[in-house]
């Protein structure tokens, strides 16, 4: 997409986010388009041990170091620290990345008179499991949404809850990434060809997600069968304990966490992409629609998913896959042998996520984007 570089020329744009901005694709596809706009671009993260792609960015990046990795210590930290580094620098607009980079933008945007962006990537408060922790985090959105202006999600059933609950409008713009060359030449990574590889990608590997149902599920599948989880997440310990005690590490693989192109090779020679969202436990995994759902279609892989809404429309509408309808590993795997067995049907969605893929990429999306900075107020 040809972006034109008019009045956005020299202004300044503070992008932050408390996730690993190493590996977080939207923020860095959201900055790459500002930078594309002309805007100066600088994005704000906090330090992990992961630094490959930040060299290649160009656009500016600051990691801030916390002593603590999670929990609310850390929560406090980087919001002290990104208050004091936003009060001493300059910019006309502040984009502020989920809930927990929200209160002191919205401070600063208040001290200083500068546009203030609020990008949800999901619906925050129904991410928080711990009681008291979701209280805060419900009683902060209660104060701050309703004065916002200029907000975006990433699926239309998360903005039309925002919405309702806030009479604020909300833009979508969906979390897809660039169209993926499957033809290019890159450093090859050959999986076993004897093996039908099912890939359960992402930095979600998280609670309610169903990573446990899925290596439970391998038990009853054959030989044949690999699962290679590619990323990271809060129950990865609980996962590698559970292969080791289930004697699967033949075919149960950890590969951790890659820069995305290298993780696109390990995808794109999956047999499906695994999508196991618990929707019965809070309304996020019911209306979930993470990276990785796109990631499977751009590297030409069928999905077998839980029936989360916005999923399933997308999935109904190309035809790129199949539901699964218990977390019970026997019926599970009964499901991923019926489709190994349905060579005709898995043809026919492996020729769908190509049509699906030169509609759902950013270069699509970020039309919608520069679209939503025309009318920033």
């Amino acid at each position: 997409m040809q972006i034109k570089i008019t009045e956005f020329l020299r202004k300044k744009i503070i992008v932050s986010v408390i996730s690993d901005l190493v590996t977080d694709q939207r923020v860095q596809k959201e900055c790459n388009t500002f930078y594309k706009m002309g805007y100066d671009v600088l994005l704000v993260g906090r330090k992990s041990k992961r630094n490959f792609l930040l060299k290649d960015l160009p656009y500016k990046t600051i990691r801030f170091y916390n002593l603590f990795s999670r929990g609310p210590l850390m929560y406090l930290v980087f919001n002290v620290q990104l208050f004091f580094y936003l009060l001493f620098k300059k910019a006309d607009i502040l984009w502020s990345n989920d809930l927990d980079t929200l209160l002191p933008n919205f401070m600063i945007s208040r001290l200083k008179n500068s546009k203030l962006v609020y990008d949800s990537h999901e619906y925050f408060t129904e991410s928080v499991y711990k009681r008291s922790s979701k209280k805060i985090w419900e009683m902060l959105e209660k104060k701050l949404f309703p004065r916002l202006k200029n907000v975006i999600t990433v699926n239309d059933s998360i903005r039309n809850i925002y919405q309702n609950k806030y009479k604020v409008p909300v833009t979508v713009i969906r979390n897809v990434p660039y169209e993926f060359e499957k033809n290019a030449r890159r450093e090859a990574i050959n999986l076993p060809a004897d093996k039908k590889i099912l890939i359960m990608q992402g930095m979600g590997l998280n609670e309610n997600r169903g990573a446990e149902e899925a290596i439970l599920m391998m038990q009853f599948l054959p030989d044949d069968f690999n699962l290679y989880f590619i990323g990271s997440g809060t129950i990865i310990k609980k996962l590698k304990t559970m292969v080791d005690d289930l004697k699967l590490q033949s075919k149960v693989i950890f590969v951790g966490v890659l820069p995305y192109q290298q993780m696109m090779e390990y995808t794109r020679q999956g047999f499906l992409g695994l999508i196991f969202e618990k929707i019965g436990v809070t309304d996020e995994h019911l209306f979930a629609l993470p990276n990785k759902f796109f990631d499977y279609l751009q590297a030409g892989i069928p999905v077998l998913s839980s029936e989360a809404v916005e999923i399933k429309s997308i999935m109904i509408k190309y035809k790129t896959g199949d539901f699964i309808d218990s977390f019970d590993p026997p019926k599970m795997a009964k499901k991923v042998i019926e489709i190994s067995e349905n060579k005709e049907a898995h043809d026919i969605w492996k020729r769908n996520t190509i049509a699906a893929s030169k509609e759902l990429n950013w270069e699509n999306e970020e039309k919608s984007l520069v679209d939503f900075m025309h009318q920033l107020s």
